[in-house]
């Protein structure tokens, strides 16, 4: 196998039980991925960043099933121990520091293409298929819509039958017009605010409209090379909206934005979601000035230093 592989995957995770059965949620997403990236003889990596593990839980390597006898694509784990997160700020306050954590795969990976993803989503055939043929270009970065699952993906079924259950069981769909519902009869708000969004975007041009920022914390795909002149996701301090940001600091540096559609889907698995909306609100004036100050001035926002991504860490690494 090559070295150096085509495409990297990066996901972050600790064994704490996320959002209530959180192991089962991964595990199907390793079983997809890696049955998908060996059908397609895909020249890729997967990067588990395993952040602060907790020390009365087993270590990822050992609490999910992962396949020994891999042909084509490599699995390395990346431990951020808890004497590294205790020197962070804040650290007393959050166990998981999501972006920074990435940024610690992104930095290490090895790939020519960097996607970086969350371990609850279920890549299909269409899009692994088309990963593998190695046409992504390195002036673009890659997007997708979100199919959201909110039925627990059967543990006892084959990774084929498993995408065959997300499929015939997705209920909403974020995507650059926002939020749509699944078969739904009449509009909720989320539908009726999302058209007028589209209606006001007609009339008044806003180009933060046209970027796919809709839960792209689950799925950004760009040339390794161009990660690391960003300097992946902004660090500490730790605003929100920060996969978002991202997108806008792309766009901002020339790349091309390319949504991938048609048959090529992510499914993400439902849990339950902890999400600080108050400070959301706080912070959203910040973040669309910023955004809108990046596409002005054609100038990314880039905060961190040349040790993002804990650049100056010996971090211990394992391979399955």
């Amino acid at each position: 196998m090559n070295n150096n592989p085509y495409l990297s995957f990066v996901i972050t995770a600790r064994n704490d039980d996320y959002g209530v059965n959180f192991l089962h949620r991964m595990q199907v997403f390793a079983n997809v991925l890696l049955e998908l990236a060996e059908k397609y003889l895909f020249d890729a990596e997967l990067i588990v960043v395993e952040w602060n593990p907790p020390a009365n839980k087993k270590p990822l390597a050992q609490a999910l099933s992962w396949p020994s006898r891999l042909k084509s694509i490599k699995i390395r784990f990346i431990t951020v121990p808890p004497e590294v997160h205790n020197h962070l700020p804040k650290s007393d306050k959050m166990q998981m520091f999501e972006f920074l954590a990435k940024n610690v795969g992104v930095r290490r990976a090895k790939g020519e293409y960097v996607l970086v993803t969350n371990p609850d989503i279920v890549f299909n055939d269409e899009l692994i298929g088309f990963l593998a043929e190695k046409k992504l270009l390195a002036e673009c970065f890659y997007r997708i819509d979100r199919y959201d699952v909110k039925k627990t993906v059967p543990s006892d079924i084959s990774a084929r039958e498993q995408l065959i259950f997300c499929e015939k069981n997705w209920t909403e769909v974020k995507s650059l017009q926002g939020d749509r519902r699944r078969n739904f009869p009449y509009f909720n708000y989320k539908q009726l605010r999302s058209i007028l969004s589209q209606i006001k975007a007609k009339f008044i041009y806003d180009p933060r409209s046209k970027i796919h920022t809709n839960a792209s914390g689950d799925f950004f795909l760009a040339a390794n090379s161009q990660w690391q002149k960003l300097r992946g996701y902004p660090e500490l301090p730790i605003p929100s909206f920060i996969d978002s940001y991202l997108c806008f600091m792309a766009v901002s540096s020339g790349l091309s934005q390319v949504i991938l559609n048609g048959k090529k889907r992510i499914y993400h698995q439902g849990h339950t979601s902890y999400v600080n909306r108050d400070k959301l609100y706080k912070e959203y004036e910040g973040y669309k000035e910023r955004a809108e100050e990046m596409i002005k001035k054609g100038q990314p926002w880039i905060i961190n230093d040349e040790n993002w991504g804990l650049g100056k860490e010996s971090l211990e690494e394992y391979e399955n």
